[in-house]
């Protein structure tokens, strides 16, 4: 039949080719989409691979600045070890394998296969969506709703999250996903491929309505405009600023426009979480007490039970301590050389502005929660950040897809 001569004829076209090793981290990319144990055991697998073809150890030699990443991991491990905290002990292991992880994604990269990913990662974020509709079929047949109602509860366990664990991890998800999808819509000319782009645009925001994350939305507020201004889309970013400053004027206007319109309640929470954790972060201010350590210490003093501080810029601190991330910030620098390298050097704007929006997002969301502090968030945030490695593996050669000329308005 002639459909299924061209969906063979597609699979040709987009993964022959290939490397094993470019099939490794396809292989592991789609496992970001699965339940988090997944993603784990695809990355194992794949370092196992590295060390029985000798190539692990050529790679952790010409990653530059290898040794911060070691040292940071080897810290937070003995440090949650002082304190007995085993779940940190067992988070630093984690980050060690993902650093080892992104250390080969970084040698392997190019923007063939980068393409690839955002588009699987699209792609797979539609059956995500279909499991988080299923739940919340299964949520309000429990409690008698009508669909249409839209009704959303405050408890964790009756929102939708889809395979990532929780509600606000899959709105974190869901925020990089729509992302990308912007990302593509940058250079894309094809009508089909805009309707393509723009459908799994909207049914991630439907799926973001259903988790009950409220934050997440902010994050759009910011980090879709700064992609237009800075691959100089100048009528989509003054479009995007009037469609999502109106959006926000109506919510203010009417708060039960999102779900859990409750927003006080959610501050005074956290302002109590805040507290404890800055309490926490003035006596362990060095070398903080290990990831996840907030569960240890809020019975110190006396604060609000949780299992981390709700906040980007107080769990790191707490956990790592400035020496931890002092390490942390020193491994990355090459990284953010060769991101700000995209933008002032042309080599790649948009993808500069996707690893900005990314960051957006983070900040924005880190508000009020910590997502980021997940393996599959942490990941998929890692794929995009590490992808400015792709014109150190080509000699600084400006790709043709998805490149901005300079002199382009």
């Amino acid at each position: 039949m002639e459909w299924i001569s061209k969906i063979k004829a597609f699979y040709h076209r987009k993964l022959d080719g290939y490397s094993f090793e470019e099939y490794l981290i396809m292989f592991v990319t789609c496992s970001i989409f699965l339940p988090y144990f997944c993603s784990i055991a695809a990355v194992l697998f794949t370092l196992c691979y590295l060390i029985f073809t000798h190539q692990l150890s050529a790679i952790i030699r010409r990653t530059p600045h290898a040794f911060f990443a070691f040292a940071f991991c080897f810290l937070s491990f003995v440090v949650s070890a002082f304190y007995d905290n085993g779940i940190g002990m067992v988070q630093s292991l984690g980050m060690l394998i993902i650093f080892l992880y992104y250390m080969f994604y970084r040698s392997i990269i190019n923007k063939r296969l980068f393409i690839l990913l955002i588009d699987a990662c699209c792609i797979i974020s539609i059956f995500c969506f279909i499991w988080a509709l299923m739940e919340y079929f299964r949520i309000i047949d429990h409690f008698g709703y009508n669909f249409f109602e839209l009704e959303i509860e405050d408890a964790p366990r009756w929102r939708v999250n889809s395979t990532f664990y929780n509600a606000n991890l899959y709105a974190m998800m869901i925020e990089f996903l729509v992302l990308c999808c912007v990302y593509k819509l940058l250079y894309s000319k094809q009508l089909h491929r805009i309707l393509f782009y723009w459908a799994i645009i909207i049914i991630n925001l439907f799926g973001l309505y259903l988790t009950g994350c409220r934050t997440a939305w902010g994050s759009f507020i910011l980090a879709i405009p700064v992609m237009f201004l800075l691959t100089r889309h100048k009528k989509s970013f003054l479009s995007s600023m009037a469609l999502l400053l109106s959006g926000a004027g109506a919510v203010l206007f009417d708060p039960s426009l999102l779900p859990r319109s409750g927003f006080l309640d959610s501050f005074i929470v956290r302002g109590r979480i805040w507290k404890t954790a800055l309490l926490a972060i003035r006596d362990h201010l060095w070398f903080g007490g290990g990831p996840q350590c907030y569960q240890l210490f809020y019975k110190l003093y006396d604060g609000r039970k949780a299992t981390h501080a709700h906040s980007v810029y107080l769990d790191p601190l707490l956990s790592h301590g400035i020496i931890g991330l002092a390490l942390l910030v020193l491994y990355f620098r090459r990284n953010i050389k060769e991101i700000i390298h995209l933008y002032t050097r042309r080599y790649d704007v948009p993808l500069f502005a996707l690893i900005v929006a990314f960051v957006i997002a983070v900040l924005v969301h880190g508000v009020l929660d910590h997502t980021i502090n997940w393996v599959q968030t942490a990941m998929l945030f890692l794929m995009v950040f590490s992808a400015s490695a792709i014109y150190v593996n080509n000699g600084y050669q400006p790709e043709t897809e998805g490149n901005i000329p300079l002199k382009e308005k």
